[in-house]
């Protein structure tokens, strides 16, 4: 399976946890500090949603949810093997996720209280990444079944398996757009990096969004400083994490720049207007569009940021630790993520400003196979 670029241990007093790089230098410093006490607001967050989070129990990597006040913490899947990647359905009712044991990972789904576990995937070779469309009816996800990773599709209820994209090269991390006319992925097809690719829901009209072209002015943020590039192509080409705008219009993505930084770019959906936001990656956009969070990592830490997509000054929303993985709620008033702050990796909610940030829970998980937290849909 095609591999994001960036994973962090989800637990890393535990041994046999993995640490790879890029961010293995942060952790690390991170892991050093001493002497820090900062405190984070500790302001009571209203009841206003539930996030479902991989958490470690007895060594393996289980499925829970809590509320955005810390209450209502409960384990929804059980040894044997491990689950991970939960993905809510659009109404709130089911989660589809991904179970493994010994070797094999396949896709599952149960109710929203963990009920009714079924698997909807089955060997030869794994299955991952379920992303479902915006009615409910159908999930792209991604498989090796055939060889090198590809897209394929499936009813919700694990029939009607197809494939959807075809070799050369891996494609995977599928992304279906709001008004589910398009899915969005990643694909070494072409160059053998990976370039972001859109096509119609139905497998047709497979185009690349992200060939080297030059690239336009940044509207987003004033006075940004971006690496610079020649001819559009990166130092170290490769795109992961594309995520669709609320009104479907665009795509932000993230590219890989040298061995340690990455910067946001946003496409429009008939490949036009690639523009380069910001230093950063793990872009968020707010459910109105209107504004984008992210994470900046430097030496040391890695803190999460939020700008007005019609331009503005960026906004530090974390005070210290390393901060990933920002996640807004559905209503756009809190956003989850995940902290090493002085306790290891855990769930974090803040409201939208960075006000009243709260811990939650330990949290574990490989960012190659997002998500690790979601949250429930209104």
């Amino acid at each position: 399976m095609m591999d994001s670029g960036i994973r962090v241990a989800a637990c890393p007093a535990r041994k046999g946890r993995r640490i790879t790089v890029p961010l293995l230098f942060i952790l690390v410093a991170a892991t050093a500090m001493t002497g820090i006490h900062a405190r984070v607001a500790a302001a009571t967050l209203p009841v206003r949603g539930q996030l479902a989070f991989v958490s470690p129990m007895d060594g393996s990597l289980q499925i829970y949810v809590v509320n955005t006040d810390g209450s209502g913490r409960r384990r929804l899947t059980s040894p044997p093997g491990q689950s991970a990647i939960p993905a809510w359905s659009p109404d709130g009712r089911r989660i589809a996720f991904i179970k493994s044991r010994e070797g094999d990972a396949q896709i599952h789904m149960m109710n929203a209280d963990g009920t009714r576990q079924q698997r909807l995937t089955a060997p030869p070779a794994t299955s991952t990444f379920p992303a479902w469309s915006p009615d409910g009816r159908r999930m792209v996800f991604v498989s090796s079944r055939e060889g090198d990773p590809q897209v394929y599709m499936m009813n919700a209820d694990g029939s009607g398996q197809r494939r959807l994209t075809s070799p050369p090269g891996q494609s995977t991390v599928p992304v279906w757009s709001p008004d589910g006319r398009h899915i969005a992925f990643v694909s070494t097809r072409d160059r053998g990096v990976p370039d972001l690719y859109v096509m119609n829901a139905d497998g047709t009209g497979q185009r690349s969004l992200t060939a080297p072209a030059p690239y336009v002015a940044n509207p987003f943020g004033k006075g940004e400083k971006h690496l610079a590039t020649e001819g559009g192509i990166l130092l170290r080409p490769g795109v992961l994490h594309p995520l669709w705008s609320p009104d479907g219009q665009r795509i932000a993505y993230v590219s890989r720049v040298g061995r340690a930084e990455q910067e946001i770019s946003v496409v429009n959906l008939d490949g036009s207007g690639r523009t380069r936001i910001t230093t950063g990656y793990a872009p968020a956009w707010s459910p109105d569009g209107s504004r984008m969070a992210f994470v900046v990592a430097r030496v040391g830490d890695a803190q999460i940021y939020v700008m007005k997509t019609g331009g503005g000054e960026l906004t530090r929303l974390t005070p210290f630790g390393i901060n990933l993985l920002p996640t807004w709620s559905p209503d756009g008033q809190f956003i989850a993520f995940l902290g090493i702050r002085n306790e290891g990796l855990a769930v974090y909610v803040m409201r939208h400003d960075g006000q009243g940030q709260r811990r939650l829970a330990i949290a574990a998980g490989d960012l190659s196979t997002l998500p690790i937290l979601s949250w429930r849909p209104r």
